[in-house]
């Protein structure tokens, strides 16, 4: 039984082709390379695959065991039964993976019900492999900016280089850092009267920096994508306000527990509720606004996105403390 037809593509850009060699089960190795000779399908033929009467596939044998075998030994005494296989609905992605896994030269690809209708062959992907890869260092560097590192750093690294090429993200973490101690300074009097306020600043500015993160993450993965801004804007400042209100019932019941002030414990889940809300926005808003103005949205993102949340942390923090620990 031969396929010869033109190289499939499903909606999940999944490429396989349908130019492929099968037997059934019952055929014997002598008509197996029958049909071998016979054919004129195109490329190295490595794999001969055996489906049963409904056309499922059961086995695969390699062409130097149909080569070896007797003339009259089934296919079924000799295949392998149970082939690792691809499925028609398979992306791109996991067809790759099954090719760095299993080095495999060829997977057969089945459909909902089992049956033979295609071929994946590792020259089939090479093209696409080569445009992942361009795809991929683009996504790369723009994951090596969120946390300030920049994709020359690996082509021809130096001590020079690299510091070059971080130091000016580091400026954003030392400005915020000042803001903050300005901040901290302002509001000295309350900490000096209650000072277990200071116990919780590197959880809230923690809580803060990692929705940041995550949203600013999640955003550039879609920025490319047909999808509508605003309501991933929406999306994730709802996310945020849900772990707010988890985060921040949490951290209530272990702040009055622990110091037992029932005004401060308010002042700090409502400050990690505004703070995660605010991370959250931020980490939207700002890659699409700096997308939107030209500019490359990874800049937007930590620590850019990460000195604005602090800042607005710090300062809902401490004004909530003076508001409702002196009220």
């Amino acid at each position: 039984m031969l396929f010869r037809k033109k190289p499939s593509k499903n909606k999940f850009e999944f490429k396989f082709s349908t130019e492929m060699l099968a037997v059934s089960v019952d055929d014997t190795a002598q008509t197996a390379l029958e049909l071998i000779r016979s054919s004129k399908l195109t490329g190295n033929i490595f794999y001969c695959y055996v489906t049963d009467k409904e056309g499922k596939l059961v086995g695969v044998v390699p062409i130097r065991k149909l080569i070896t075998a007797y003339k009259e030994t089934k296919v079924s005494d000799i295949m392998v039964r149970n082939p690792i296989r691809l499925t028609a609905d398979s992306t791109t992605d996991t067809a790759l993976e099954y090719f760095l896994f299993y080095k495999f030269i060829a997977f057969p690809v089945v459909d909902e019900h089992g049956k033979l209708v295609g071929i994946a062959r590792a020259n089939d992907f090479i093209e696409d492999s080569m445009a992942l890869e361009e795809k991929t260092e683009h996504e790369r560097d723009d994951l090596l900016k969120i946390i300030g590192i920049q994709l020359e750093e690996f082509r021809k690294p130096t001590i020079f280089k690299s510091t070059f090429l971080r130091f000016p993200y580091l400026l954003f973490n030392i400005s915020s850092g000042l803001i903050c101690a300005f901040i901290t300074k302002l509001f000295n009097r309350t900490i000096d009267e209650f000072i277990f306020i200071a116990f919780f600043i590197t959880i809230i500015l923690g809580l803060a920096e990692s929705i940041g993160t995550q949203a600013v993450t999640v955003t550039l993965s879609y920025l490319d994508k047909t999808i509508k801004l605003r309501r991933l804007v929406l999306y994730e400042v709802a996310v945020g306000a849900k772990m707010g209100l988890l985060c921040g019932g949490l951290l209530y019941l272990v702040s009055f527990f622990w110091i037992g002030n029932h005004s401060f414990s308010l002042t700090l889940s409502l400050t990690i509720l505004l703070t995660l809300i605010t991370a959250s926005f931020l980490g939207c808003s700002l890659p699409i606004l700096f997308k939107k103005i030209g500019a490359n949205p990874a800049h937007a993102s930590c620590p850019l996105v990460l000195a604005i949340a602090d800042i607005i942390s710090l300062t809902s923090y401490f004004s909530l403390g003076t508001y409702f620990l002196r009220a």
